[in-house]
């Protein structure tokens, strides 16, 4: 009798064990597929709008002959401004920073901008990171052509 009563302790053990193995894995996946919306906008183009707070032709593919401009548009409420922020540009091809620009944030951040000097740069595969105190906001993958 006390070996059936241990049997059934076991195996009422391992179904409870499955189900939160199995509850764990659902909250995962969930997790991952909805994750929280990202309040910042980060956005590349070579061409400035009117008042230079936005780019006019926004994309991920750029002529070296011209200046690129990376704009970091904050939300208009919702964000703490109490941070470093880190525009910074790194080359697949090295793996180095090639250029960043760092801000410290404060009640009057609305944008960080970075104007690349990639007249020089060779062509390739680069990317923009945009952290704050070190926690990663948004990247972008772009290229380079002559």
């Amino acid at each position: 009798m006390n070996a059936k009563k241990n049997q059934t302790l076991v195996v009422a053990g391992g179904i409870v064990a499955a189900l939160l193995i199995a509850a764990l894995v659902v909250f995962l996946v969930y997790a991952r597929s909805a994750p929280a919306e990202n309040p910042f906008r980060l956005q590349m183009g070579q061409t400035l709008n009117e008042d230079g707070t936005g780019v006019t032709d926004n994309g991920t593919s750029f002529s070296r002959s011209k200046p690129i401009h990376v704009i970091a548009s904050y939300p208009e409420s919702g964000v703490k401004l109490d941070h470093t922020a880190i525009l910074s540009v790194i080359s697949e091809s090295s793996g180095q920073v090639i250029q960043k620009t760092e801000v410290d944030e404060d009640a009057s951040t609305k944008q960080v901008r970075l104007d690349l000097d990639n007249a020089k740069w060779e062509p390739g595969i680069y990317e923009v990171t945009f952290a704050r105190s070190g926690t990663m906001v948004g990247t972008i993958n772009f290229s380079l052509h002559e």
